[in-house]
């Protein structure tokens, strides 16, 4: 007896527009001999589907087990509605529009299949630099609204030829209902232009390619903006672009031409390997082998190398057999926001370039690449943009609709909508006004895209960021969330954490609640109600933000409270002897020298001690020097300066700074790196030890910059787990402070509902 029909109503949430799920459901459904219908909408896909219940429940069984590689469910509701009679067929219609709960799909990287048409002489995509399906290709950063359909991306204005409309029509076809689809007959065309931006080259990627065998500059246009690019193995070329771009000695990033070229250079595991291939396709950052052929300039001094391959088919054009390895660094002068337009590239990019190799479709999104590290079995977040903007961190409960405005350096926002924090693609350092207004037009575009209007404006305390600035102008209702508790609080987001915890917050500053300059601090507490249980003691930070460029000025703070003998010899050796008398006058009198606690400062400190960086051409510099002059075979530590204050602890990074001043006529700078690192780590332990027999706490939380220290992070994870603490650091998102904004919307929601404005003040 055959069975009753049944229709049913399905809505799917989560990153299901851009993934090829339709055309997913299409054959799953009249391979089921099913009808009905499925859309892209307001919600993420919605289907109507109808016919006996056995073979409804295999189609609903197989779209939550297996479906397209890049979806993501977030969840499936189900309604059942009245059988529609006559109904003979299942369809695609037309997509509807409205408020999103879902998803739009971050830029995937080039699929294997698209990859082997690409080189594949005999495909009519031979070499088509815009080659993608329903896997692979840009997504975020040519929408211009949602739902995602052609018609709203910046493939609007390139219509289909014949065989590509064949191929969008056909189910069987792996480009069925590809939004992206295009060939060399119907699809974006590149274009060339020299230094003077004048156009030429029948041949662009050629042209490309010659100025780069030549030991130029390329401007090259991407999906989500513009890169620099030399050969990474000529050092002139190298050190050319440095100068130009006018680039401090920060690693620049190296496009690899297959995995074989990046494990010639670096140690690759089978994770790293997996991260590198996989759609985000991030910059990972990886440990050189010795002996490498990359140009000392690329990352001058260290031992990691971020390194990624070719994500879409414009790069993939860029190499041969004399090129496997370009630095592909970011299309802008540095400081400022990445280049996006043509004519603003030719602008900005045109004093550094010997040619520009471009295309006609439009970049709507400004993204930046991802940057990633696999330590420790985690994959540890350093930057979020390009991959995996603007998929959210989805959390276990709803939040009010706000706008969290992130920090000031290596700033993200984010927007809330229900469980869902949407973190914005990053918008770098906030100093200057070109990145300051990209911050606010992205942040506007953003709330359109998502239909996000937010009820909060959520900042860090810190008055003076632009930040904090955009809150106070956005009219909105102002909360303000300490920088150090917000790191804490991303962890516990991203991570769905739940009871009190030991929040370890080490970075370089934070305003506190107290005046003085936070960067080492120790929170016990869960939900609203926090401690700080422990702390650096305070030192003075002579002539403020300047001891940040001149890493010497906090040795000084440190020995001269600790081993003014030590200090003046020290001075002395290093040529500094003239500088300091005036600065030790104004640290007296109290005048631009405030008290810090920061960790980032001490590092630098120790390593200006130590023979590193006096002064520094970005910030963490000698921290970075410092880490890369450790010897892992050193064993020993130091003493802890560790002792009990109050209801609490203190450490004395002046004590450990002197204690190395004495040893460094004894041993060299690579043991006293290493024996200060091993010392860190073991005070993070004494703290966690004395959390569990004060508080019963056995989970940590690591976050902030410097714990982007690969050598801390694995020194302090192993003394950590060894004595059984579980630890927790942020995944996917950014341990420094790109992840800010994701801590301010998860605290600062909590905050709104419970009426709480300070969680520092006590138990609630």
């Amino acid at each position: 007896m055959p069975q009753p029909f049944e229709r049913w109503r399905l809505t799917v949430s989560g990153l299901v527009q851009g993934v090829g799920f339709r055309p997913f459901l299409f054959n799953l459904a009249r391979g089921l001999e099913l009808t009905g219908w499925v859309r892209n909408n307001f919600a993420g896909v919605e289907i109507e589907i109808q016919g006996a219940p056995t073979a409804l429940a295999r189609f609903s069984a197989a779209l939550r087990e297996r479906p397209p590689a890049a979806a993501q469910i977030d969840g499936v509701e189900r309604e059942t509605i009245p059988p529609l009679p006559g109904e003979d067929d299942f369809t695609i219609i037309p997509s509807q529009s409205g408020r999103l709960p879902g998803s739009p799909l971050p830029d995937q990287g080039i699929c294997p299949d698209c990859a082997a048409e690409f080189f594949d002489p005999a495909n009519r995509r031979y070499h088509h630099p815009f080659n993608s399906c329903t896997l692979c290709g840009p997504r975020f950063t040519i929408m211009e609204a949602l739902p995602f359909d052609r018609s709203r991306t910046a493939m609007e204005p390139f219509p289909l030829c014949p065989d590509c409309q064949t191929e969008y029509t056909s189910p069987a076809d792996r480009r069925f209902h590809a939004q992206t689809i295009a060939c060399p007959q119907c699809g974006p065309k590149l274009w060339f232009r020299d230094a003077q931006g004048r156009p030429g080259a029948d041949d662009p990627a050629g042209a490309a390619r010659r100025i780069l065998k030549a030991g130029g500059i390329l401007a090259v246009k991407g999906i989500g903006g513009y890169h620099l690019a030399c050969d990474a193995r000529n050092a002139a070329a190298v050190d050319r672009l440095r100068r130009l771009k006018g680039r401090d000695n920060r690693a620049f990033a190296v496009m690899f031409r297959d995995p074989e070229a990046i494990a010639a250079v670096c140690r690759v595991t089978a994770e790293e390997a997996a991260l590198l291939a996989g759609p985000v396709r991030p910059i990972v950052l990886l440990l050189q082998r010795e002996g490498g052929t990359l140009a000392p300039g690329v990352n001058p001094g260290l031992r990691e190398l971020g390194a990624f391959l070719p994500y879409t088919g414009i790069q993939l054009l860029l190499f041969e057999d004399e090129l496997t390895a370009l630095v592909m660094t970011s299309g802008n002068r540095s400081g400022e926001p990445l280049s996006i337009g043509d004519e603003e590239a030719r602008r900005d990019l045109g004093p550094m370039a010997d040619g520009f190799l471009g295309h006609d479709r439009r970049i709507r999104w400004r993204c930046d690449d991802s940057v990633l590290r696999w330590q420790a079995g985690r994959t540890i977040g350093i930057r979020r943009s390009r991959g995996l903007t603007p998929a959210p961190v989805r959390l276990e409960r709803k939040l009010p609709p706000l706008l969290a405005c992130g920090a000031q350096q290596k700033n993200v926002f984010a927007l809330t909508q229900d469980e869902r924090v949407y973190l914005g693609p990053h918008q770098g350092d906030l100093d200057n006004a070109a990145s300051f207004l990209a911050y606010r037009e992205t942040i506007a575009a953003m709330q359109r895209l998502l239909h996000c209007q937010p009820e909060w404006a959520v900042h860090d305390l810190h008055p003076d960021y632009n930040s904090t600035r955009y809150a106070r102008e956005s009219g909105l209702p102002l909360l303000g969330v300490q920088h150090h508790l917000a790191h804490i609080a991303a962890v516990i987001a991203a991570e769905r954490l739940d009871g009190p915890v030991l929040g370890v917050a080490f970075d370089g500053s934070g305003y506190g609640p107290d005046g003085a300059v936070w960067g080492g601090e120790f929170f016990i507490g869960s939900g609203c109600a926090w401690r700080r249980v422990g702390q650096l003691e305070y030192y003075p930070l002579p002539g403020g933000e300047a001891a940040v460029r001149e890493p010497w000025r906090m040795t000084a703070a440190y020995l001269n409270a600790n081993a003014p003998a030590l200090l003046e010899e020290w001075l002395e050796a290093r040529e500094l002897g003239k500088s300091w008398p005036l600065l030790r006058q104004a640290v007296r009198a109290g005048i631009n020298a405030p008290p810090t606690s920061s960790v980032g400062r001490w590092f630098d400190g120790v390593a200006a001690l130590l023979g590193g960086p006096a002064r520094a051409g970005y910030e963490g510099e000698a921290a970075v020097w410092l880490e890369n002059q450790a010897d892992p075979a050193a064993e020993d530590r130091f003493e802890l300066p560790f002792r009990l204050a109050g209801d609490g602890f203190r450490i004395d990074p002046g004590a450990l700074a002197a204690a190395l001043a004495r040893e460094r006529h004894r041993l060299g700078p690579a043991a006293l790196s290493m024996k200060f690192h091993r010392t860190v780590a073991a005070l993070i332990r004494e703290a966690a030890r004395w959390a569990r027999r004060e508080a019963g706490i056995d989970r940590v939380v690591l976050s902030g910059g410097v714990f982007q220290n690969r050598l801390l992070l694995d020194l302090t994870l192993a003394e950590l787990e060894t004595e059984g603490f579980r630890v927790a650091v942020p995944q996917w998102v950014p341990i420094n402070d790109g992840g800010i904004a994701l801590g301010q919307a998860w605290l600062g929601g909590l905050m709104i509902e419970r009426g709480v404005d300070d969680v520092l003040g006590g138990a609630r």
